[in-house]
């Protein structure tokens, strides 16, 4: 059961970005009420699973192993995780890694604790030199901050010319959202306010001056790649499945000037 959002139609608001130019639809005011503190208990999913997310870090790692594929290309340095969480991805990054994360949730954050220097906070509230990492983290972070764009700009002083960028986020313009509309299953989760189609993020990123070196799609190597969930896009009448498209990841560079 996907959350119903008075007045608002996915199709109609992607297709809004086309025409205005503008980066990202952002949900109705009341529509939803972000709450940090709860976001890491358990949860019900699009498909009414009971999800332990403290409990998924195997899911978790096994779900992002392009992303870190690619980091381990990368000569160790500082490394920021943006809405880091429980510190699943650093506690999988190599150690040499001098590893920061922010985090909103008291909880993830005390947990997130062992695996490097965590700020329990928002990003806009934390404190760190320009120019003082060689890679940040956003995995699937964008769509929950009311100010994507400037958390872009941002992340981009903080890196390190020739410092990398990983972000990940859902396509709200994906084939599946376009089939499914306000079913979409990224619709689901009400601290998602922020939403980028995959036009419009490439847009976002160059225009604040980002590199995008490529952009990947994941979804064969992960958990939810199965017979069932293909099985499901036949059935255009339920919520969506997970299927290729949904998440995109960009990985970008600051170029050296």
């Amino acid at each position: 059961m996907i959350r119903s959002i008075p007045g608002f139609e996915l199709s109609e608001a992607m297709a809004s970005l086309y025409r205005s130019g503008d980066y990202f639809v952002r949900i109705p005011s009341g529509a939803t009420k972000p709450k940090a503190d709860t976001y890491w208990t358990e949860v019900v999913d699009p498909d009414g699973n009971v999800r332990d997310r403290f409990a998924e870090r195997d899911h978790y790692v096994r779900n992002i192993g392009q992303e870190l594929d690619f980091i381990s290309t990368l000569d160790p340095g500082r490394v920021l995780d943006i809405g880091c969480g429980p510190g699943w991805l650093l506690s999988a990054i190599a150690p040499e890694w001098k590893r920061h994360g922010v985090e909103l949730s008291a909880e993830a954050a005390e947990h997130a604790a062992q695996y490097g220097e965590i700020f329990n906070g928002s990003f806009e509230d934390a404190r760190f030199a320009a120019e003082s990492f060689d890679l940040i983290v956003m995995y699937h972070v964008i769509e929950h901050l009311p100010k994507p764009v400037d958390a872009l700009r941002r992340t981009l002083s903080l890196l390190r010319p020739g410092g990398h960028l990983v972000l990940g986020t859902p396509d709200f313009d994906s084939g599946c959202a376009r089939r499914y509309g306000n079913q979409y299953r990224m619709l689901h989760d009400p601290t998602h306010i922020s939403l980028f189609s995959n036009d419009s993020m490439h847009r976002c990123l160059r225009d604040i001056g980002f590199d995008i070196e490529r952009v990947d799609y994941p979804y064969f190597e992960t958990q939810w790649f199965n017979r069932d969930n293909l099985l499901r896009i036949l059935d255009a009448e339920g919520v969506s499945p997970p299927f290729y498209g949904n998440f995109m990841t960009f990985y970008c560079e600051r170029s050296i000037p």
